[in-house]
């Protein structure tokens, strides 16, 4: 029974370490790579594409980008909703500002926040119409790309 007990201790003490150590920089996971949704999929928003980070269950849709150190280069997390709602958007736990795009059930952006620092926390942020779509991206994005409320959205691999 005891050699049993070390075995698996063994086992378990291998499997962790070629999955902290085996990765493709040879660093520990850091906040950052660690995705809450694991969905992932694309956008076409005016031409750029970004990559999705989907986000369905209220567990997932709470804890958002919380805690992550950094949102890499044209990516963002996607919040889908069922049917449209009138969702809240806070910075709690935040480590960098983001723009927030509010997307329609057709697919067309409805209202943007943009910039938004952690420091605006306990400020509550909600979109100007019901959405079936939210979209957190790094700050200044919907600038840089120049993208306009009435924009459509194209998905890629989300439904």
């Amino acid at each position: 029974m005891v050699r049993l007990f070390l075995f698996v201790i063994v086992g378990i003490g291998v499997l962790g370490g070629v999955w902290f150590f085996d990765r493709e920089s040879g660093k520990p996971a850091t906040t950052s790579e660690i995705p809450t949704g694991e969905v992932l999929s694309t956008a076409i928003i005016s031409g750029v594409e970004l990559r999705l980070e989907i986000v369905r269950t209220s567990e997932e849709q709470v804890r958002g980008l919380s805690g992550r150190e950094l949102l890499a280069e044209n990516s963002g997390m996607l919040f889908v909703y069922e049917n449209p709602v009138m969702p809240g958007f806070w910075m709690k736990e935040m480590n960098f500002a983001i723009d927030i795009i509010w997307i329609d059930e057709n697919k067309k952006i409805v209202g943007m926040n943009e910039n938004i620092a952690p420091e605006t926390f306990p400020e509550i942020f909600y979109p100007p119409s019901p959405v079936q779509y939210v979209l957190e991206i790094n700050a200044n994005w919907t600038k840089t790309h120049n993208i306009s409320i009435g924009d459509e959205i194209t998905f890629h691999g989300i439904f």
